[in-house]
C-alpha cells in the first residue's frame, strides 16, 4: 500500500461552498487554545493505556454543506489506497442531495453509501444489516465500546451518522478507554470533514463516547428506516481484517 498522505487533496476545479467546512480554511483556528488541545491524531499509534487509533488516517473537508457522506467515504477510499475518486463523483454515485424531500429528508442515506461500495467491489457491514426502523443495535455504551475497538483493532475504520448538524456523518478512527472499566470517560477520536468548532481545523475531532451513544440517531435527513445508530464498514476484497 502507498505511503498515505495527511490531508486527502482537493482538486482545484471543486470550489468550496461558503458555508462548507472547507470554505472556513481555519478561520476559526486558535494557536495554543486555552479550551481546546490539538494532539497530532495522524501520527499517533496505539498502546497499552486504553488507546487504540489507526494511525495515519487522512482527513478532508467537505466542500458541500450536505458531503459529509462522500467526504467520510473518500477518506475511507483514500486509507485503503483508493484515489481515483473525488468528492463529486462520490456525491452523484451515492444519490446526495442538498434540496429536502417532501418529508424534509437530504444529504446522503446509509443505503446511498452502501451501494457505492458494493458497485465497487468493496465488502460492508452496515446498521442496514442489523436491523430496520427504531429498534437499537447496541443496548449500552460498553457494547459500543467493545464493536468499535475491536473493528478498529482489525484496521476497520467506522463511518456513523448522528444528529450534530441537525444530521452528520464522520468516520472513528480511534478509542480511548482511558485505561478504566467505566465507559464514563472514555473518547471517541473522528475524522471529521466539518471541524470548524474545536479552534483546529485539521479534520480530527474527539468527543465523550457515551455522549455521542446517546445522541447516534438522526432527526429527519434520513430516511425512517436509516435513523437509529446507523454505521458502515467498508474494506477491499483484497484487504484482510487483522484478526486479535
Amino acid at each position: 500500500m502507498q505511503k498515505r498522505v495527511r490531508r486527502v487533496p482537493r482538486p482545484d476545479y471543486i470550489i468550496p461552498h461558503p458555508e462548507s467546512g472547507a470554505a472556513y480554511e481555519g478561520v476559526a483556528d486558535v494557536k495554543n487554545s486555552p479550551y481546546f488541545k490539538a494532539p497530532d491524531f495522524f501520527t499517533m499509534e496505539s498502546n497499552d493505556r486504553g488507546l487504540t487509533i489507526l494511525t495515519n488516517y487522512p482527513t478532508y473537508q467537505q466542500t458541500a454543506c450536505y458531503s459529509c457522506g462522500p467526504a467520510a467515504a473518500l477518506t475511507v477510499l483514500w486509507y485503503f489506497g483508493v484515489t481515483d475518486y473525488d468528492e463529486p463523483e462520490l456525491m452523484r454515485r451515492m444519490g446526495s442531495s442538498g434540496t429536502p424531500n417532501e418529508r424534509g429528508e437530504g444529504g446522503t442515506c446509509t443505503a446511498g453509501m452502501c451501494r457505492f461500495f458494493e458497485e465497487i467491489g468493496w465488502r460492508i457491514s452496515t446498521s442496514l444489516c442489523e436491523c430496520r426502523g427504531g429498534e437499537r443495535i447496541f443496548k449500552d455504551a460498553a457494547a459500543f465500546r467493545d464493536f468499535v475497538i475491536r473493528n478498529l483493532r482489525a484496521g476497520l475504520p467506522i463511518m456513523v451518522e448522528n444528529m450534530r448538524f441537525g444530521g452528520h456523518w464522520r468516520v472513528i478512527i480511534g478509542y480511548d478507554t482511558m485505561g478504566t472499566e467505566t465507559t464514563a470517560d472514555d473518547v471517541l477520536i473522528f475524522m471529521d470533514s466539518d471541524d470548524v468548532c474545536d479552534h483546529c481545523q485539521d479534520g480530527y475531532a474527539v468527543a465523550s463516547a457515551e455522549e455521542f451513544f446517546h445522541t447516534w440517531r438522526d432527526i429527519g435527513a434520513l430516511p425512517p428506516d436509516q435513523r437509529i445508530q446507523q454505521y458502515l464498514i467498508a474494506y477491499p476484497p483484497d484487504f484482510k481484517p487483522r484478526e486479535e
